[in-house]
């Protein structure tokens, strides 16, 4: 497609309505979205746990980038592009590992942990080191979370920085450790895989272990007038114990120019934690000295989402391969002093999020399947759907 013609196509998008096709199946749409509505923002790679020691690091890819997440021997952390500045060759091979030292194996230039030229083979005499490093992209930490911005000119990120360390700080994520890490390849359009996990219309059909978990599943937690009596109650007497805690507001955000939401939500009543029990399933993590029957959330459009219990979190990362090919992956964190086996079982801390986005690869493949039907047709969204009305509107924004 045409500039002009994606204008077009978006100038007839009905409000309230799932995208056009094409927004799901063609290329020139897709390079329009990594450009435009992914690129300019701040996206999640990992968290500080997989670089733990001077010398440690792992590859991201970004969008068919590939980006180097190092620490150097001063502690700081980088993200380096995976290119080598003498004739383009990927530098780094391997997923992860430890070197302080990066050697190209194309003519063995090699890079120091921040990314500057330690060596270059047989260069001129005039040849200026200084200048042959590593491209280095822009690093912001929340709590342990790390996110890059691949773009010339990175927007804002100073208020989600402000507010994830307020609703996340708690949680002690900087003292946490990774009890497992585990990635999905979906073959769906990267909206239609936000757009599912941004509504939990589905729910009710598709995730029966979430929902015997998280009472939400079948109540409209936007509209308290549509919540079932008894879970209404609940909710408004765990809002005020909550209050009481001194824990953050129940919800907060789209500050600045990125948009983004924090949260505090209970699970079911009895739960003090998203397990199959409701029982905890690992010591408390940070500053917390209780189980209080509630999750933390920080969502940071477009591309991340956490969600913290008392005792574990998981982190989710999706990533745009392809036009209809995405990457989703989970990280689990507990608190870093305890011991796999002894304090905590990777099955029942994975449980919840584990068999859920198993269910959701299943249900977006489908999704991605029906509307690449010549038969197609554009359906109106639910009420129980505020969160993807938000988002398509905030995706038509940007790459309008």
């Amino acid at each position: 497609m045409t500039a002009g013609e994606i204008t077009e196509l978006i100038s007839r998008q009905r409000p309230g309505f799932s995208l056009q096709q094409r927004f799901y199946t063609d290329r020139e749409i897709y390079r329009r979205d990594v450009e435009r509505a992914i690129l300019p923002f701040w996206l999640f790679v990992g968290h500080a746990a997989r670089v733990p020691e001077p010398g440690d690091y792992f590859l991201a890819n970004i969008t068919g980038e590939s980006v180097i997440i190092t620490r150097d021997d001063q502690g700081a952390i980088h993200a380096l592009l995976n290119v080598c500045r003498h004739r383009g060759s990927r530098v780094c091979l391997s997923e992860e590992g430890r070197s302080r030292r990066f050697a190209c194996p194309y003519h063995a230039w090699v890079y120091a942990a921040d990314g500057s030229l330690l060596a270059a083979r047989k260069m001129p005499p005039d040849f200026d080191k200084s200048q042959y490093g590593l491209k280095q992209f822009p690093v912001e930490t929340i709590e342990g979370l790390i996110f890059v911005n691949l773009s010339e000119e990175p927007v804002p990120f100073d208020d989600v920085v402000q507010d994830g360390t307020k609703y996340l700080g708690p949680h002690g994520f900087t003292r946490a450790k990774i009890a497992h890490r585990q990635a999905w390849t979906v073959r769906a359009n990267w909206k239609l895989v936000m757009e599912n996990f941004r509504e939990c219309y589905h729910c009710a059909p598709s995730h029966p272990e979430y929902c015997s978990v998280m009472d939400h599943g079948l109540n409209d937690e936007m509209d308290r007038g549509d919540m079932e009596p008894a879970f209404a109650r609940y909710a408004d007497e765990w809002y005020r114990s909550d209050a009481a805690r001194g824990r953050s507001p129940v919800q907060e955000g789209r500050r600045g120019e990125h948009f983004h939401l924090c949260g505090r939500y209970p699970i079911r009543k009895g739960f003090v934690t998203q397990s199959r029990d409701g029982q905890p399933v690992a010591p408390l993590m940070g500053d917390l000295t209780e189980h209080d029957g509630g999750v933390t959330t920080l969502s940071v459009y477009p591309l991340h989402f956490t969600t913290a219990s008392s005792d574990y979190a998981t982190l989710f990362r999706f990533m745009p391969l392809d036009v209809q090919l995405t990457e989703v992956e989970l990280t689990w964190l507990v608190d870093e002093g305890t011991v796999e086996g002894r304090d905590y079982d990777v099955d029942r801390i994975t449980w919840l999020w584990r068999i859920t986005t198993e269910q959701d690869k299943q249900i977006v493949d489908d999704n991605q399947a029906g509307v690449n039907s010549r038969f197609y047709r554009p359906g109106p969204y639910s009420d129980f759907e505020p969160d993807v009305k938000r988002f398509i509107e905030w995706y038509l924004e940007r790459i309008g």
